[in-house]
């Protein structure tokens, strides 16, 4: 099956298919549709060719030594995964971001208590989410705090199952095509240039985001941690519905009281959890979990 190109991809047999739908979602919970099945041969290949192997059959056998694998399924979710994604992507839900730890900044100052938001980036690819969600709360207006001298902290976590999307997050370089669309005071107060075509997050913002590799499907053995916002966006359209109602059940029970979860638009249709009521904002799809 040794080829030099993309250009010829061999065919797959039905139950081949099922195998490596079934191998993918038990590593990953990644769900590789039938529709998708062009999409996963040529993804195959192009680490069949990498590693200079003969056929679909002989990297499934690979990937059931444990050993070998360890640092081939790294590279293999990251072809499976896109890494497309840009600052401020989709700017209603940023802007919710704001409104609602506003809204906390505020709450503290009128308890004469010091504030302190955690948000949780989930499924952060290469930085610009967390990033953004960074910018976004030096943002706020701080006035009702440093008025009684009260004190603001934040901390914004990512995780990513990709541990080469976690390389390129934590180095915090972009090119200029990447931020382009940032406006040029956002830009002076929060990049500084690299070299000539890149940009560099301040270090100051870089200090506010902890990376963290760490795989969706097995959330139900992670520590549980208290956020106040979980950010979470074109991530859910990689596994099967019942797989997403699972997930979005853990990330609830890492809400706080009060905390807001904000999905991306269209990745789940008509579901509900008792502990959450839908946020009244046309352009989001954002929940708030009950005091």
């Amino acid at each position: 099956m040794r080829h030099n190109s993309l250009t010829h991809v061999p065919d797959m047999e039905s139950g081949s298919f099922k195998r490596w739908q079934t191998l993918i979602r038990q590593y990953s919970g990644i769900w590789i549709p039938t529709n998708r099945a062009l999409f996963l041969k040529t993804s195959l290949l192009r680490r069949i060719r990498a590693l200079d192997l003969s056929d679909y059959e002989e990297y499934y056998q690979k990937l059931q030594d444990k050993n070998w694998a360890s640092l081939e399924w790294f590279q293999l979710i990251d072809t499976l995964t896109v890494h497309e994604t840009s600052f401020f992507r989709h700017k209603e839900s940023f802007d919710l971001v704001q409104h609602v730890c506003q809204q906390k900044i505020i709450q503290s100052a009128n308890a004469n208590s010091d504030c302190n938001i955690q948000i949780w980036s989930v499924g952060c690819s290469t930085g610009e989410e967390p990033y953004s969600l960074a910018i976004a709360l030096e943002e706020l207006s701080l006035g009702s705090l440093n008025e009684k001298g009260l004190r603001f902290f934040y901390g914004i976590t990512g995780i990513d199952i990709s541990y080469p999307a976690l390389t390129v997050a934590r180095k915090a370089i972009y090119d200029e095509r990447k931020i382009h669309m940032i406006a040029p005071e956002i830009r002076e107060r929060y990049f500084n240039r690299h070299d000539s075509n890149h940009w560099r997050i301040k270090e100051k913002i870089a200090n506010r985001v902890l990376f963290l590799q760490s795989n969706l499907s097995q959330l139900a053995k992670a520590p549980k941690r208290n956020y106040d916002v979980i950010y979470c966006q074109n991530v859910l359209i990689y596994f099967r519905p019942e797989d997403r109602v699972e997930i979005l059940n853990e990330l609830v029970e890492r809400l706080i009281p009060g905390g807001v979860l904000i999905l991306g638009v269209g990745e789940i249709i008509n579901w509900q959890h008792p502990e959450l009521v839908r946020i009244d904002e046309k352009n989001c799809l954002a929940f708030q979990r009950q005091l």
